[in-house]
């Protein structure tokens, strides 16, 4: 696992499908600019064809958030996720 963040990081997407379980979720995180931090950290997640929830959490330079997208990514693909999109 990356202890840097790599060069060009915008966002990772996981899915999760299991059928037996009854699962069919996603999980985005990326790194966004904003206009009065760095930027910020922001999470999307939910039941596909469902609702969804966010959370934006600020920071003052990517390597400073790194450490939380990092730890998020680690969770993610403990409990059955799979990358499926860019900086996977």
């Amino acid at each position: 696992m990356w202890t840097k963040p790599p060069a060009g990081f915008d966002f990772v997407l996981f899915d999760r499908t299991d059928h037996a379980e009854n699962a069919d979720r996603y999980y985005l995180i990326g790194w966004l600019p904003t206009l009065f931090a760095a930027g910020s950290v922001v999470t999307v997640w939910g039941r596909k064809s469902s609702s969804q929830r966010t959370r934006v959490l600020e920071f003052a330079s990517l390597e400073a958030a790194w450490p939380v997208i990092r730890a998020a990514i680690r969770a993610r693909l403990r409990h059955g996720y799979r990358a499926v999109g860019p900086g996977a």
